[in-house]
């Protein structure tokens, strides 16, 4: 006699619930690495734009001593 079939749908009912609860906890991670390279990138970013804007206006300061 054949096995009576088993129904799939419990199995796939926690299958889907823990795949969706990892991947929102692997998602949400990645979103906040990203978003704190993004700040870091910003953060150079500025730094850099006033370093180079300081520079620019010492050089400007100069020309106009000469």
């Amino acid at each position: 006699m054949p096995a009576a079939a088993k129904s799939f749908w419990p199995a796939l009912a926690a299958f889907m619930a823990l795949s969706f609860t990892y991947t929102a906890v692997v998602a949400r991670n990645e979103g906040n690495a990203i978003d704190n390279a993004k700040r870091r990138w910003q953060q150079q970013k500025a730094r850099r734009d006033a370093a180079m804007s300081a520079q620019g206006a010492h050089l400007l300061e100069q020309q106009h001593k000469m």
